[in-house]
């Protein structure tokens, strides 16, 4: 399943850039849908930081899943490439729960449209090998794929968003 989402901030590239990929922490108060992020790992190569952080998340999850998703369990880590020379983040997580089923990468970009606004293309895909649920027999595991599908990008695609939200926020405010 493709995750292809796009948002729009109004402050410079340079700026934009260096918020998402230096202050994430900062941002918790400006997302409705993560309880806390942590960076685990950090590590700097000349353009490229990388990152490793865990994100806590909030939300109702589905009749569905409920029978092996427990709330205790809606985080992931988040392994992440700052490229300043492309302007670029490539990216990878691993949830929490089903972590050898889901897997999620991408690329995202901060496109300049201007002196004081950026666009921050989101681009990846996200596979659930429904074969190897834990407890779900590979039939019925096969069959609720796309719900669960559904259910991960649910989770993912709106903090995408509301990160870039998060980050308008927390330049408005001075920071």
């Amino acid at each position: 399943m493709q995750i292809h989402a796009d948002a729009t901030v109004s402050y410079p590239r340079e700026q934009v850039f260096e918020v998402y990929r230096d202050h994430l922490v900062d941002l918790v108060p400006y997302l409705p849908n993560v309880d806390w992020i942590k960076v685990l790992e950090r590590n700097e190569d000349g353009p490229v930081v990388h990152l490793v952080n865990e994100w806590k998340a909030r939300g109702e999850i589905p009749k569905v899943a409920s029978k092996f998703i427990k709330p205790e369990m809606l985080r992931w880590k988040d392994f992440a490439d700052w490229n300043r020379d492309e302007w670029s983040c490539a990216w990878s997580f691993e949830m929490a729960f089903m972590r050898e089923q889901v897997k999620a990468s991408g690329k995202n970009r901060l496109i300049e449209e201007g002196p004081d606004r950026t666009r921050y293309e989101i681009r990846g895909t996200l596979e659930i090998d429904g074969n190897n649920i834990p407890g779900i027999p590979g039939m019925l595991g096969r069959r609720i794929v796309p719900q669960l599908e559904k259910f991960v990008i649910a989770l993912i695609k709106p903090n995408f968003i509301k990160v870039s939200d998060g980050v308008q926020k927390y330049l408005d405010s001075g920071k």
